[in-house]
């Protein structure tokens, strides 16, 4: 269900949760870990925010800059889709 349609049929008032994916070499599991906490809340969606990679420079062997994209967190749809299955919540 999208998040439009929860508030409009929301006849109380809606918990929601956003989160943060875990940094690349992390598990999903720490992710889990925070929010095992807070599904007592019965959230009526989790949101996970997409952060844009950054850009760094790497030193080339001949003493020049190179230009590169930096990831530190994944993609939103695989954090979405276990979180989705994990707690049968809407993200």
């Amino acid at each position: 269900m999208k998040v439009t349609e929860h508030i409009q049929q929301a006849k109380d008032t809606l918990i929601s949760f956003e989160v943060l994916p875990p940094l690349k070499g992390k598990t999903i599991q720490s992710l889990y870990d925070h929010l095992d906490p807070l599904m007592e809340f019965k959230p009526s969606w989790i949101n996970v925010t997409y952060h844009r990679s950054e850009t760094a420079f790497k030193k080339k062997t001949d003493g020049t800059f190179e230009k590169v994209e930096v990831r530190k967190r994944p993609g939103t749809v695989g954090i979405c889709a276990a979180i989705m299955n994990h707690y049968q919540v809407d993200t």
